[in-house]
Order: structure tokens, then C-alpha cells, then sequence
């Protein structure tokens, strides 16, 4: 299946560099490709860093610029360019596998998937374990099913171009450079409506650098939380009350006795409706033309 490797990234430092020497030594066919996505880099290095990546003969590979902010907006920007059937979104501080490509690629040959996430793995024992996962276990959502909030995940997870034309491409309210987290977590919901299986398996790998300390990745849950709660305002509307009000209960029940979570989920409900008060938009409206 013809593969496309989307990486957005603005500002990604030392950490981009080494993201970038693992996608030169990815094994992948000769029909993989990759799209850089700089999405407003101000601190002199990385765009530079996409250019040389790009001008390598190793893989197939193009640089866009995305001015809009947030990370939804820098992938919907790759998604324009991308010529894929299967299209692979990771992190500029997540350190892909050499068989990462081909490993995808297995995935979807091997179950009927519309979208899924791989193996997070947490980069070394100091760092929070906040935006890994390391089950080794298959995981499987079917159709109008529920991805519970935290299966898929952007550091790695693949689409079928199949699945995005059906359920929409990012809505670019959502993701890093945005007031919400949670672009990915709306992304599968939306999948799981319209009709796709989905699920995680633990063979496409990637290390997950994130540089947080245990208390530092606590602090990022709160913004998940926080997020997790936009996502659900989103889809009152958009979904309806009773779906919404189910995957909220659901999500809550998750994270029972952890006052502060439950409070940042509920706030960020909150937050989105005060944000954005009138009936939803359609997808379309929130992607780029």
C-alpha cells in the first residue's frame, strides 16, 4: 500500500534532528515517501533541518510551510500533499523504528482498519510515562465503536486515506498551537462514526522523547484532561447530547478520584462552549479549502 509519513513541526530543536536520522534509516519501499510540515519556526535551525532532510536522495521527501497555527493545521497542510493510501503521523521528538514503514504496512494488511495507533515507547527511565504506551497486546475498536480517550495517539498513529476522506481531516481548533489538546483523540471519534475499525498494535514503534519528568508529564495530563473536556463540547453539537453526554461519563468515570483531572475535563468543556457558543460548524468548515 503506497505510504506517506507526515511530520509537523515548529521550533523542534536537537530532538527534530534525531527524529529526522531515524526517518533516513527507515527500511521502507520505494513508494514511501515523507512531508515535512514547518509550521512557523522562528528559532533559525529547524526549518533548515526540513530543507536538508528534504534535499537528501535517501527518501522521497518535500517541505511545506503551514502558517496557520497548530499542529491539526500543519498536518491538514501535509494531508494536501500526501500521496498515500496510508498515511503515518509521528511527533518531532518521537524516534521512529527502521521497520516502522513496513511494520504499518503489516498492520493494516493483517486487520481491516481504518486507523490505529502503535508503540510509544517511554525514551528513557527518568522521563514521565505521561503520552507513552507500551502494551504489547492488540487492541481492537470496531466500527461505531469507541476509542477510549488516549488510544490513539499523534506521536503514532496511521490513517487510511479511505478513513480521512470519510471522516473528515483535523479540525485545526484542536492540537499543539491551539487553547485544546485532543486533535487526535476528536480525529478517531470521528473514524468510529463513520463506520472504520480501528484499534493499537504494539509493532510500529517509536521512542517517545518528550523530556518531561514525572511531575512535569502530571501537569501535561491536566492539559489532556482539559482537552479531552473540549472534545466532548465539540461533539454535543456535532454528534449530539447523548452521545457527547455518554463518552463524557465514560471518560470521567476513568479518571474517578482524581479531583483535579475531573475538574480540568469539566473546565474544558466549559471553556470550548464559552469559546465557540452557537451551534457547530460542519467538519468542512474547519478545514482549509
Amino acid at each position: 500500500m503506497p505510504t506517506s509519513l507526515i511530520l509537523c513541526t515548529r521550533n523542534g530543536g536537537a530532538r527534530l534532528g534525531t527524529c529526522l536520522d531515524h526517518l533516513a534509516a527507515l527500511d521502507a519501499p520505494a513508494d514511501f515517501e515523507i512531508v515535512l510540515v514547518d509550521n512557523g519556526s522562528d528559532d533559525g535551525s529547524s526549518r533548515q533541518r526540513l530543507a536538508d532532510f528534504a534535499a537528501e536522495p535517501r527518501h522521497r521527501a518535500r517541505l511545506v510551510d503551514c502558517t496557520r497555527p497548530g499542529n491539526g493545521a500543519g498536518r491538514n497542510e501535509a494531508l494536501k500533499h500526501a500521496r498515500g493510501e496510508l498515511i503515518l503521523f509521528i511527533d518531532d521528538d518521537c524516534y521512529a523504528s527502521p521497520n516502522f514503514v513496513r511494520a504499518w504496512q503489516q498492520v493494516f494488511a493483517d486487520r481491516p482498519l481504518g486507523y490505529a495507533s502503535g508503540m510509544i515507547a517511554r525514551h528513557s527511565p527518568e522521563q514521565s510515562w505521561m503520552g507513552c504506551q507500551q502494551y504489547i497486546y492488540t487492541w481492537d475498536v470496531p466500527a461505531y465503536g469507541y476509542p477510549r480517550r488516549g488510544l490513539i495517539q499523534g506521536s503514532n498513529m496511521a490513517f487510511t486515506r479511505a478513513c480521512l476522506d470519510a471522516g473528515g481531516a483535523f479540525d485545526e481548533r484542536f492540537g499543539a498551537g491551539t487553547p485544546f489538546a485532543g486533535e487526535d483523540w476528536d480525529l478517531s471519534l470521528r473514524a468510529a462514526r463513520a463506520g472504520f475499525a480501528g484499534g493499537y498494535d504494539p509493532r510500529p514503534r517509536v521512542s517517545h522523547d518528550h523530556g518531561r519528568s514525572v511531575a512535569e508529564g502530571e501537569a501535561r495530563d491536566l492539559v489532556y484532561c482539559h482537552g479531552g473536556g473540549a472534545v466532548v463540547a465539540k461533539h454535543w453539537r456535532h454528534s449530539g447530547p447523548l452521545v457527547a453526554a455518554r463518552w463524557g461519563a465514560h471518560e470521567l468515570a476513568r479518571i474517578r478520584g482524581n479531583v483535579a483531572r475531573s475538574q480540568r475535563f469539566l473546565q474544558g468543556f466549559r471553556d470550548f462552549r464559552a469559546q465557540y457558543p452557537g451551534p457547530d460548524r460542519t467538519e468542512a468548515a474547519w478545514q482549509p479549502a
